[in-house]
């Protein structure tokens, strides 16, 4: 919920004028996912309602121009489901190991690393000014990415 509400705060503090719009789809959505988190159902619901109002602040707000913090929004848009969808799944009286839920633990933290990296790339390479071609641009992208993935993998071994 906390991640949930971080969002959205942000999404009506930046909003400015349009607050008084986008606050009942906030609302909505801030609903849908206590009620997920309760019953177990609707978590999509929640998180797309959630999506769509960062979407809207984004066309109303931003028009024209990157906005910085979506690779935040996203990571913590992607932390709020996969921590709700664990809350619901710990409900089940299922013996585990307790490796398991260490485990579990790393796998989130690292998808939620994995993907603010990527979704911040991105952001950057969607902000730099293209260069002289097309053909220009999408190599030094390509070459950035593949200069991320191989220190991914040096840093495997």
């Amino acid at each position: 919920m906390a991640a949930y509400g971080g969002v959205l705060a942000d999404v009506l503090a930046r909003a400015g004028s349009t607050a008084g719009y986008l606050a009942p789809a906030a609302a909505l959505g801030a609903l849908l996912l206590l009620v997920a988190v309760v019953w177990g159902r609707g978590l999509d619901a929640a998180l797309f309602v959630g999506g769509a109002t960062y979407v809207a602040f984004v066309v109303s707000v931003e028009q024209h121009r990157v906005d910085a913090t979506a690779p935040l929004v996203a990571v913590l848009l992607l932390l709020c489901g996969e921590l709700a969808a664990w809350s619901v799944d710990e409900r089940r009286r299922i013996e585990a190991d307790s490796s398991l839920v260490w485990r579990r633990g790393a796998a989130v933290a690292a998808l939620a690393l994995a993907g603010l990296t990527v979704a911040a790339l991105v952001v950057a390479l969607s902000a730099v000014p293209p260069g002289r071609s097309l053909a220009l641009t999408v190599a030094g992208a390509a070459a950035a990415i593949g200069a991320a993935g191989i220190g991914v993998m040096v840093a495997r071994r």
